[in-house]
């Protein structure tokens, strides 16, 4: 490690680990806890991560003069500064509880293929959507042909992570605020006399994948044994 990049070490840290808990987000897209608690430890991460800059290169001589438009860009940043607000919003006022939308129905695996609007509550995993439609088919009937043998159509439910007053799937919206941030870590890794970084977030999956959960048809099946035999 170079001894520019020593100076920023925490920092560059906290940037990582913002990355990490967007991998988190996708892969407890479909488990609210987990997925809310990732949620808010990549905005406390984000937040953190000009202040820690701040704090490391204060002692550096013309750092702070400069630094001063780069941190207010982040701050004046429609999705940055929204995000920001949104994390001190928690901390002020308690549990973070973003906004759920879901869709039941199949999919051949290039997204919803025929699916109705269901509510699943932003604290309740998706299973509690299918779960709701298993009991709705014990009742009334399987109405969209779920549980029906189907070697194409896959039963599955699709859910949709959102915040108020930011337009966009949740993931994908932190994503790019996260690349946001990166261009300001570029901007400093090369004031500092480095080669200019190139970021990228590895490995992502398209939000279509994320958004969908796939079920077995035993499984439904089972859930319904379950709930005739109650």
């Amino acid at each position: 490690m170079s001894a520019a990049y020593e100076k920023i070490e925490s920092s560059l840290d906290r940037f990582r680990e913002a990355h990490f808990y967007i991998h988190e987000m996708e892969r407890y897209y479909h488990e609210a806890e987990p997925f809310r608690w990732s949620l808010n430890s990549f905005l406390r991460a984000l937040k953190e991560i000009p202040q820690l800059f701040q704090m490391e290169l204060q002692q550096e001589e013309g750092f702070k003069t400069w630094y001063r438009e780069e941190r207010q860009g982040l701050k004046d940043d429609p999705l940055v500064g929204h995000l920001g607000k949104f994390r001190d919003l928690i901390v002020h006022q308690g549990m973070l509880v973003p906004a759920s939308t879901a869709f039941i129905g199949t999919t051949e695996g290039r997204g919803l293929k025929v699916g109705v609007k269901v509510p699943i509550h932003p604290l309740q995993d998706s299973d509690a959507g299918m779960r709701g439609y298993v009991e709705l088919v014990r009742k009334r009937g399987d109405q969209l042909e779920l549980l029906r043998p189907d070697e194409e159509a896959l039963p599955c439910v699709e859910r949709r992570w959102g915040i108020k007053h930011l337009d966009g799937e949740l993931v994908d919206v932190c994503a790019k605020a996260w690349l946001r941030v990166g261009e300001v870590v570029a901007d400093i890794v090369q004031w500092l006399g480095e080669e200019r970084p190139t970021l990228a977030l590895d490995c992502r999956h398209s939000s279509r994948q994320v958004r969908i959960k796939v079920y077995d048809r035993l499984l439904l099946r089972q859930w319904l044994r379950e709930r005739a035999s109650v």
